[in-house]
């Protein structure tokens, strides 16, 4: 019997272990990853679901994140298929009159949407994020580093001053209810702020729900909120592409 030997295993094909088997094959390493299901993915997932020709989206389906990061931004993703499709609107909160709340790319329009629901929000946004917009490499930089995050702290300080990096610190720690409190007027910016915050599982009155929201939001006019061409599916089927492609292993 012919045993097969590999430098490293990956169990599990979502995108985080198709990252890492990425990462060890781009070392030179051979790479297998295993995965029980019959799809890779994990909680990415595109199915037929309806009618024919339709295919749905049974997870996640719009990738802010992913856009962002600067893991994926070094990966020759679009040879393998993946495509980014931005909607002209990232997001909208309908009311009952018909209104509703949107964010947009640029912060103009948006800070518009909001001050035509409720006069002075939506300047109130834009005062808060643009610094934010200005240095978005920074406060990523931060977001995304380990505990304590010392170099995106670092270039926040030389970006923002001391004054407006404690003003980030106090939003990492508040409530997205205190922000909204000191920041909207209207409930329908409240509303739409507290949508976003829901993504980060901790609700509006909980500790550190305000960041949650804030960078979701300051992501759609950062980068966007889109989604793959095809359906979800299309980014860990490109991650996979890629792997093969230096020569990793993929079995289900």
């Amino acid at each position: 019997m012919t045993v097969e030997r590999f430098d490293a295993v990956v169990v599990g094909a979502g995108h985080n272990g198709l990252v890492a088997a990425i990462t060890l094959a781009e070392a030179g390493r051979s790479v297998l990853v295993c995965e029980a299901e019959d799809r890779i993915g994990g909680a990415i997932a595109t199915e037929p679901l309806t009618r024919p020709g339709f295919r749905h989206d049974t997870f996640s389906s719009v990738f802010p994140a992913s856009v962002a990061s600067p893991v994926l931004a070094r990966l020759p993703l679009e040879r393998h298929g993946l495509e980014w499709i931005h909607p002209p609107v990232a997001m909208a909160h309908p009311f009952d009159d018909g209104r509703a709340a949107a964010l947009h790319r640029e912060v103009d329009t948006t800070a518009a949407n909001l001050d035509a629901l409720h006069p002075g929000d939506g300047t109130a946004w834009a005062e808060l994020v643009r610094p934010f917009l200005t240095h978005f490499a920074a406060v990523r930089a931060t977001m995304l580093g380990g505990f304590p995050p010392l170099v995106g702290v670092a270039r926040l300080l030389g970006g923002l001053g001391l004054e407006e990096l404690l003003e980030f610190g106090r939003l990492v720690l508040m409530p997205a209810e205190g922000l909204a409190g000191e920041r909207f007027a209207g409930d329908a910016a409240r509303a739409w702020l507290y949508g976003s915050v829901l993504h980060g599982d901790v609700p509006p009155d909980g500790s550190g729900s305000a960041i949650a929201g804030l960078y979701l939001n300051l992501m759609g006019h950062a980068v966007g909120w889109p989604s793959p061409r095809g359906g979800a599916a299309a980014l860990p089927e490109a991650l996979a592409g890629h792997l093969r492609s230096l020569g990793g292993t993929v079995r289900l």
